[in-house]
């Protein structure tokens, strides 16, 4: 007896599970021995069950509107592969259609013919900060028509700010699938490489943009169309990478800045969203739930045509 109690003590999970199994069998016994002692034991059974699973229905309802209680996974990005040097060999078809611009020479360029932005994106005066394209469009986006970066010239791309909020996300995954960790080994850490920017295609904020100057009934066309489209197309996201060249960090010295190392070739992180399954847990709580609390009606309703005409009878 010493040793089943200190096994019950020691596992706290045993423990949590028989509490919790004791106070459901209470709860729902103690509800049951009530209304039998008034109906008898079997109608108080599936009076009892009934109460359960109409409960039950109701709470993963709620769960699945909402998205809260019990959740699936929930939308996420998804690593393809990852490509190191030429985009164009990229076995995903829409990744391989990318023409992705040497982008740390189109930032060079920007920052030549408009010396102004430098202030903008470099408020610290931070020497040698890498600033990227995404930094430039962040402080200027009439930069993507001047120096064809818009989708029309990317072949449907979309090149990101750095101020977007995928690009963070993507960011943090891209991270995952570099780094020794959980990745391909490829960096020793994030420290070692140097996001350049992001480009992106479709999903439904893509495929149905607004136009520029839209009206009223443009904005209410587009949430019509965006419902009665079931399926979501396919969305996908390339994060682009380049090493930097190591530094020391001098004893009790701020790290340097980092500096890109042109020997390294440019590593592409190919994404897909995935939607995930966030309220597919509460649906088939309610679908099961609503079925057996649907058969145990359909008893009851039963049995109480039997006992009325078996009263009409007697009668």
């Amino acid at each position: 007896m010493s040793t089943v109690l200190g096994l019950l003590s020691w596992n706290p999970e045993i423990r949590n599970i028989l509490a919790l199994s004791v106070g459901v069998m209470i709860l729902i016994g103690s509800v049951i021995l009530l209304i039998s002692t008034n109906t008898g034991p079997r109608t108080g059974v599936l009076v009892g069950l009934a109460v359960l699973l109409g409960w039950l229905t109701i709470m993963g309802l709620t769960w699945w509107i909402y998205g809260i209680g019990m959740k699936g996974t929930p939308s996420h990005w998804r690593v393809l592969n990852v490509n190191v040097g030429d985009l164009s060999q990229d076995p995903v078809k829409k990744a391989s259609e990318l023409p992705a611009p040497n982008q740390q020479q189109i930032a060079n360029q920007i920052l030549a013919a408009h010396p102004d932005l430098a202030e903008k994106v470099n408020p610290d005066r931070i020497q040698g900060k890498i600033v990227t394209i995404g930094d430039l469009v962040d402080a200027d986006p009439n930069l993507l028509s001047e120096y064809k970066l818009t989708p029309n010239d990317l072949g449907g791309w979309n090149l990101l700010p750095t101020s977007n909020g995928e690009l963070g996300d993507a960011q943090a995954v891209a991270d995952t699938a570099l780094v020794p960790t959980e990745g391909q080994k490829i960096f020793s850490d994030s420290a070692a490489y140097k996001v350049l920017g992001a480009f992106d295609i479709g999903g439904k904020e893509n495929e149905y943009k607004l136009p520029e100057n839209s009206t009223m009934w443009d904005r209410v066309w587009q949430n019509i169309e965006t419902t009665a489209h079931i399926t979501h197309p396919e969305h996908y996201i390339v994060v682009q990478v380049q090493g930097v060249i190591p530094q020391e960090t001098p004893p009790g010295g701020k790290p340097p800045t980092p500096k890109l190392d042109p020997n390294q070739s440019v590593i592409s992180v190919v994404m897909i969203r995935s939607l995930g399954d966030l309220r597919f847990p509460g649906f088939m709580m309610f679908l099961v739930n609503g079925i057996l609390f649907a058969i145990v009606c359909n008893v009851l309703h039963r049995r109480d045509k039997l006992i009325a005409r078996n009263r009409a009878m007697a009668t």
